[in-house]
């Protein structure tokens, strides 16, 4: 099936799920992310030092004239998310960013050191902080690792996971510029 709209809400009383090859996508290199090629996707991290950039986030309704309901090609891509899992460990960093320093990450993320059960919750500072990097000790990023990332509304992305470390636990957030 091609790219779908639908106007009002959707319903479903037997779920919806997705399968098949085109609902994951393996990076081996530094990537911008978009809308149409990642979001929704599991993107699995299988090398060790790179650099993605998340879009910017349009927050922008309809233009007037785009007809009754929804315009279908909107820009606006406010309840995206993007799903990172990480195959192999990071190597010295493994980086998520924004595209401007403008786009900040709210939430958190879990860290927990492999084996032992020490767990800590790691936030961003909310007024900097515009980045997640994992170098697979003390920030995370070792194998297993999970985070996402929800445009949630312009300028905000929340940020969710659970990263292991094998060191010493530290903050994986961080201002890029």
């Amino acid at each position: 099936m091609a790219l779908t709209t639908f106007q009002g809400p959707v319903r479903s009383l037997g779920g919806f799920y997705s399968q098949g090859p085109n609902s994951v996508v393996a990076l081996t290199a530094d990537t911008t992310i978009t809308p149409a090629d990642h979001a929704g996707k599991l993107i699995l991290v299988n090398n060790s030092t790179l650099t993605f950039t998340l879009p910017t986030i349009n927050a922008d309704a309809d233009g007037a004239g785009s007809g009754p309901g929804a315009d279908p090609n909107t820009l606006n891509n406010v309840g995206l998310t993007y799903h990172f899992v990480f195959l192999t460990s990071s190597g010295v960093s493994t980086t998520i960013q924004m595209n401007t320093a403008a786009n900040l990450l709210t939430g958190s993320v879990t860290s927990g050191k492999a084996g032992l059960g020490l767990v800590h919750v790691f936030e961003p500072n909310g007024s900097t902080d515009n980045a997640v990097v994992v170098n697979g000790t003390t920030t995370g990023g070792v194998a297993g690792s999970y985070v996402s990332f929800t445009a949630i509304y312009a300028n905000k992305y929340l940020v969710q996971g659970t990263l292991l470390g094998s060191s010493t636990l530290a903050t994986p957030f961080t201002a890029v510029p």
